[in-house]
């Protein structure tokens, strides 16, 4: 008999004794081994399958031969209608970039028309303008009124509270749908980044932030991008405005409207494309008048003027070696020629480098509606200008003429002064001849937009530097031209009032109002009430 502490449960002896509680893989029952190993796999093989139902998503599984087949023969099928795709969508981004600005502009003004838009929404983006040297004009639209304020101050203090600016602005309710504000920053006395913020008050809420550049007194390159006529050529101005890049001021000789009391088409041809490109609300625009966008309540809403200032206005740069002078051609006013005569015998312009002047009409046009030019007396629309004024640009030392009116691109010289016409942002161009003055040197049947690059000398002494350049629709360079500072003797003079030469007195032209246009311009009134969205 074994002794209970000599027992090893686990050793060669007591192993022996054990039997089996399962069929063993080296058991000698083979028929029972086969027959659970049959049952085990095809239980393992259910499972197996059953989980691949649930788990696998079905483009994780294995193709099958088919789908296999169906690769091999058609891959390069599929591979080059992808980089035909790929290519297509290349070449012609532009064009879709170009027709979804053209309808999302659109749409918007149709959404706010409707009134699907809710009420504390910006209908228009910010516009600057630019007032005078130290001013700048900021213009935007909410679609209903909304108590405002507008703060503004230096980027570089803008987290110091104590130098921020700020004022309440009140709407000028337009009709129910366009609560317009406009409001006066500055004074802007350095060169320097500036930021201005537009909040509502009740609830406090902000609506706009940008900032924008301002050379007031340094003396640095400054670049201005040009244009006039966009018109109703919404396409054209978008398609301009996609390549206007790396610029610090905007400048626009008139017509950026169809018709002015068109509610409508300041949204969609003008403000809609500026702000769309983020151009309006960061660069400020020095604007002339045209006779499209006259506005005879001289309220001129969207476009830069202040209660007590004229539509004409002059402006420094640079410390004042720039100085700009901008006209309306639609006034044949005796206070205009006599504000002229001031300012360009003023040491601002005298003592100025660069002298500039921007107005809508040009004093040499040649191109025009041969029906209208020698028929219905269109040749007299503005030719005040050239009788009166380019005998004072003569005198004073004008630099540079900028001009629109005319429907496509001319440079030229007259007595020593550089004159352009740059109509060609988006209005039908002119083909037709009907003057020859022998004076332009350049000119371009065809949509374009310009940069000017003012450019300061180097070296004491040397002059300033005016680089010209024009582009196409394609950003291609059509022409260009550099125009040098000149040693000049500062012309100083009393200017006296001019009389019996044709201008007028403000206070014989009539006062109209919207309504008096709209009874005299029917189609205008139903114009403004059409908020379609076919281009």
């Amino acid at each position: 008999m074994l002794h209970p502490n000599s027992y090893e449960p686990y050793s060669s002896v007591s192993f022996q004794h054990k039997q089996p509680t399962s069929p063993h893989p080296d058991s000698v029952d083979d028929d029972y081994n086969k027959s659970n190993t049959r049952h085990r796999e095809a239980f393992l093989d259910a499972l197996m399958e059953s989980r691949s139902k649930i788990i696998t998503p079905p483009l994780l599984t294995k193709p099958t031969k088919k789908r296999r087949w169906l690769w091999r023969r058609y891959r390069q099928y599929i591979l080059f209608a992808f980089f035909l795709f790929s290519f297509l969508l290349y070449c012609f981004s532009n064009t879709i970039a170009i027709y979804f600005a053209f309808f999302r502009i659109k749409v918007d003004n149709a959404l706010f028309d409707r009134g699907w838009i809710p009420c504390g929404v910006l209908r228009k983006q910010p516009m600057l303008y630019v007032q005078d040297t130290h001013h700048v004009q900021v213009v935007w639209e909410m679609n209903c009124p909304k108590e405002m304020t507008i703060s503004w101050n230096k980027k570089s203090q803008s987290d110091i509270q104590e130098d921020i600016h700020q004022q309440q602005v009140d709407p000028v309710i337009l009709d129910e749908r366009h609560a317009l504000y406009k409001a006066t920053i500055g004074p802007l006395d350095i060169t320097d980044d500036y930021v201005y913020t537009i909040e509502t008050q009740q609830p406090k809420r902000l609506m706009a932030q940008y900032t924008f550049s301002w050379h007031a007194t340094v003396r640095e390159p400054i670049r201005v991008a040009a244009m006039s006529d966009n018109q109703f050529g919404l396409r054209t101005f978008v398609a301009l405005l996609r390549r206007i890049k790396n610029v610090d001021y905007l400048l626009h000789a008139g017509d950026a409207v169809q018709n002015y009391p068109s509610l409508r088409q300041w949204q969609t041809d003008f403000v809609g494309p500026l702000t769309y490109f983020g151009l309006g609300q960061r660069m400020p625009m020095i604007y002339a008048h045209g006779n499209h966008d006259h506005d005879p309540t001289y309220e001129y809403h969207y476009t830069r003027v202040s209660p007590s200032s004229d539509p004409w206005f002059a402006f420094s740069m640079a410390g004042g070696a720039i100085r700009f002078v901008v006209l309306d051609s639609n006034l044949d006013w005796e206070q205009q020629d006599t504000w002229l005569k001031h300012e360009l015998a003023s040491p601002a312009f005298q003592n100025a480098e660069m002298r500039v002047i921007v107005v809508h009409v040009p004093p040499f046009i040649e191109y025009w509606d041969p029906e209208g030019w020698f028929e219905k007396g269109q040749s007299e629309w503005g030719a005040f200008v050239k009788d009166r004024f380019v005998p004072l640009f003569e005198k004073y030392g004008v630099d540079l003429v900028i001009s629109g009116h005319q429907h496509n691109y001319e440079r030229g010289q007259k007595n020593g002064i550089h004159y352009t016409i740059i109509g060609g942002a988006g209005g039908d161009l002119d083909f037709e001849r009907v003057e020859d003055w022998k004076m332009y040197e350049a000119r371009s049947m065809e949509f374009h937009y310009v940069i000017l690059e003012f450019i300061p000398p180097m070296i004491q002494g040397h002059p300033w530097e005016l680089v010209w350049d024009t582009f196409g629709l394609d950003g291609s360079k059509i022409d260009t031209m550099k125009v040098y500072s000149k040693s000049r003797i500062p012309v100083y003079e009393l200017a006296e009032p001019i009389i019996d030469q044709g201008a007028v007195t403000g206070d014989t032209i009539e006062e109209l109002t919207y309504n008096d246009l709209l009874d005299d311009n029917p189609e205008l009134e139903e114009e403004n009430n059409d908020i379609s969205i076919d281009p």
